[in-house]
């Protein structure tokens, strides 16, 4: 009997009538393997999800939700077992599913300049398996990049309902929420979180939630940053409203996405979850856009060569890179290099929203500064330079960093700001104070994932 653990099985294993050929992948409670059944290797992989805990309950439902669920952006469930093993010889349950050869969305986008026909298509692919879940009555409750694969031909597959539930399903989470990922909630789940914190009451989530979910999606999709929460403040502080930045269109912060893909990105977003549409019009929003569109949509921004990755962070940049050096270290997004940025990435740093996306590893970072500075291109630092003469707010910014303030940043308004040499040149970039020009400091940002798989 193998000893080993779920997550750490070796190829080969036997687990009922089929065998593992590798590890595709692991989440919080499955490890993801690529297999084949025995004897009938010609008739191609599966994905099998073993359980990484014995008797997990959120097995049974997945396996619920799919076999109610059918549609072909859904993987099929295909068998269910238990494999007894490991270290306490106890039984884990497993799922077979259909295996999907593709990149996640996140990981396809950012192998190739996207265009807005595309983008449409993907999100309507997106939409209509959303719709097929909702009218079986099940909710997917994580939907985000990561589960959504987008194959070689261009098909859309919606993965992993280990969040998902149908009507009848009995509540397996403790608290006012079910498991998912913070920065895709809807408002009026944080909401209710916020109003139930204390007696701990259970949200009924509706297909709205996962509307909203798909505008994150859709919106992190074009631009490379999450959008600024809508309730976040509320949330922690009840009914008190406070200033905070102002979700930008995306057409407003990257060219190349269409005015009506903006629009239905933002109706998706919407406060009000009546406003948002079912996936069902939002999947034929979106089919006629692509339709009527014209070529237009299908030109994609130029390959993007907007920055550079220094080998070794400098003490002090001199001339005009001082600047740009000095904002970036003190948000802690640069810990391997030196980053050039234009105009366009600054004015992103000056808080006006992708202060909730930013501290989120290199890799987002560069998606930050593209999706703000594409198509016009980063500038070289010696050409760029330029910061935002309006006047540093009276209070500080969602996702700002609050006090105590860490050198070189200092404390303006209650809010943590970073000085960059000598005045701001114009209107278009820094924020003003006593006749100096700072930029705002990010505080560390919400997790990208949720310890869901």
């Amino acid at each position: 009997m193998d000893t080993a653990l779920p997550e750490n099985l070796s190829p080969g294993t036997i687990l009922g009538p089929w065998r593992l050929t590798c590890r595709a992948g692991r989440g919080a409670y499955g490890a993801i393997y690529r297999a084949e059944r025995v004897g009938q290797e010609a008739a191609g992989p599966v994905a099998l999800k073993l359980s990484l805990h014995s008797r997990e309950e959120r097995f049974e439902r997945e396996a619920e939700v799919l076999s109610r669920v059918r549609h072909p952006g859904i993987p099929r469930l295909l068998d269910r077992g238990e494999w007894v093993g490991g270290p306490w010889r106890v039984a884990y349950p497993y799922l077979v599913m259909d295996w999907v050869e593709g990149k996640s969305l996140d990981g396809w986008a950012r192998a190739q300049p996207l265009s807005s026909g595309q983008v449409f298509r993907v999100l309507a692919q997106l939409s209509r398996a959303l719709q097929a879940a909702h009218e079986a009555h099940c909710l997917h409750r994580d939907v985000k990049g990561d589960n959504v694969l987008v194959g070689p031909d261009g098909r859309v597959f919606l993965v992993d309902f280990g969040c998902g539930t149908y009507p009848e399903a009995s509540p397996l989470t403790v608290g006012p929420l079910a498991p998912g990922t913070l920065p895709y909630r809807s408002p009026q789940s944080l909401r209710h979180q916020w109003a139930h914190r204390k007696d701990g009451a259970s949200y009924e989530a509706g297909p709205e939630d996962d509307v909203y979910a798909l505008g994150v999606t859709a919106y992190r999709l074009v631009t490379g940053m999450y959008p600024p929460p809508g309730t976040a403040l509320e949330a922690r502080q009840g009914e008190r409203r406070e200033v905070r930045p102002l979700r930008q269109p995306a057409h407003k912060l990257v060219p190349w996405v269409s005015p009506g893909l903006s629009a239905l990105i933002e109706r998706m977003l919407d406060e009000a979850p009546e406003a948002r549409g079912r996936a069902r019009e939002l999947a034929e929003a979106l089919e006629a856009e692509a339709a009527s569109a014209g070529s237009e949509a299908e030109v994609s921004p130029k390959p993007f060569e907007a920055i550079r990755l220094e080998s070794a962070l400098p003490p002090k940049p001199p001339g005009r890179r001082a600047p740009v050096w000095a904002a970036l270290a003190a948000t802690g997004l640069v810990g391997m290099g030196t980053w050039h940025l234009s105009k366009g990435a600054l004015h992103g740093l000056a808080g006006l929203g992708p202060l909730e996306a930013m501290k989120v590893g290199l890799a987002n970072v560069m998606e930050l500064a593209e999706s703000l500075a594409a198509p016009a291109r980063i500038e070289e630092s010696e050409r760029s330079g330029k910061f935002l003469a309006m006047e540093v707010p009276k209070r500080p910014f969602s996702g700002q960093r609050r006090p105590p303030c860490k050198r070189p940043a200092t404390e303006i308004r209650g809010g943590c700001w970073v000085n960059v040499p000598g005045p701001c040149p114009n209107e278009d970039d820094g924020y003003e104070w006593n006749g100096k020009c700072f930029l705002p400091v990010a505080s560390p940002s919400r997790p990208e994932t949720s310890n869901y798989p």
